[in-house]
């Protein structure tokens, strides 16, 4: 047996739902299709009007592996509602993210957990890159050490956020932090989708690496008008809370 198979490492995929019928039952399909031995599905519905909810609680009554959780729309934008409950609440080991409008590969938590038996102690927290949907272009970010993260960090995230698996043990770095700003930004930074940027940049301060996977790995990621990335680069325009988050690490860094 591999390593991660006599460990039993436990791994949920966490599956925030917003309005997204359309995608949606390619998503849940894929993450319940999994060959992994030890995981299960927990969506997480923000209030959908489109029949989204129906759904998933139809598939969570044929289902043993799927849990349904109904949380209120508090962050336009963010996938912290989800999260914090996720990490805060569920029996697991590893957490990772499926956006209602993705998909995964059969693979894809195996070929996860693979890396991550290696060393379990030492990789914490990994990324993959995402191969575009309808385009077909494979997408990922690369580095090193945690020196050339942080200078990275100074131009943009460096990171394919759904693409993260996290210890869940390394919640207490997710505070979703104004890092650099007055306590109201909280709340403006998580509406933005940002706030997850400040999470990378607090795990490099706390000497948490981010291993970055060179390969993919099986996590499909689907461009269309819709997404909640639209929104996010609209309101990034208004208000560059990129900028606001880099310059307060450029300052704690010296960079």
């Amino acid at each position: 047996k591999y390593e991660y198979e006599r460990l039993e490492m436990k791994i949920t995929i966490v599956l925030p739902c917003y309005n997204s019928k359309e995608y949606l039952h390619q998503s849940v399909e894929s993450a319940l299709a999994q060959d992994y031995h030890n995981y299960e599905v927990h969506a997480y519905d923000n209030g959908s009007t489109d029949g989204s909810l129906e759904y998933l609680r139809e598939v969570e009554q044929n289902n043993s592996l799927f849990v349904v959780h109904e949380v209120p729309n508090i962050y336009k934008n963010s996938y912290r509602e989800a999260s914090d409950h996720a990490f805060q609440n569920l029996d697991t080991d590893y957490i990772t993210f499926l956006c209602a409008d993705d998909y995964l590969d059969s693979k894809y938590l195996s070929n996860c957990m693979k890396i991550i038996s290696h060393d379990p102690e030492k990789i914490r927290c990994i990324q993959s890159p995402i191969l575009g949907v309808p385009d077909n272009i494979e997408h990922s970010h690369l580095y090193n050490s945690l020196k050339e993260f942080k200078e990275l960090c100074m131009i943009r995230s460096p990171v394919i956020t759904p693409t993260m698996v996290y210890n869940k043990n390394l919640y207490p770095l997710m505070n979703w932090a104004p890092h650099g700003g007055p306590a109201h930004r909280a709340s403006n930074l998580q509406e933005a989708g940002v706030g997850d940027y400040d999470t990378f940049c607090n795990f490099a301060d706390n000497g948490i690496f981010i291993y970055p996977v060179p390969k993919f790995l099986g996590y499909y990621y689907r461009w269309h008008e819709k997404q909640c990335t639209w929104s996010v680069i609209s309101e990034k325009k208004e208000t560059n809370y990129d900028k606001i988050i880099q310059e307060y690490w450029k300052k704690k860094w010296t960079l």
